[in-house]
């Protein structure tokens, strides 16, 4: 099993390329991170084939917002918000949006 997603999905919202954890960026561990202009960071970490995914916002670098999540089957764009499944129920909103903002669904 692993994680589904469209990689063109994220990098429209993160607006950047993710970077490998890995040696391989098939290895599948990925990091994604973005900031907006009000200095919110959002950064997702995900294991792709272990479906293990980490979600943290900070605001001037203060956390706001951490979590670690098991059993991701899939992570999704519906308009500007990312939605992350667990075990095929949505779980998770991040809106990207005029300000990022996370939502437990």
């Amino acid at each position: 099993m692993f994680i589904k997603y469209d990689e063109y999905d994220l990098l429209e919202l993160f607006e950047s390329e993710p970077v490998s954890i890995a040696d391989e960026l098939d290895a599948g561990e990925l990091i994604y991170t973005y900031k907006d202009n009000q200095n919110f960071k959002l950064i997702l970490t995900m294991d792709v084939y272990q479906q293990t995914c980490s979600l943290s916002m900070t605001y001037n670098d203060f956390i706001v917002f951490s979590g670690d999540f098991k059993g991701v089957t899939s992570i999704k764009k519906v308009e500007n918000a990312m939605i992350i499944c667990i075990e095929e129920e949505e779980r998770i909103r991040v809106k990207f949006s005029m300000q990022v903002g996370v939502e437990l669904l």
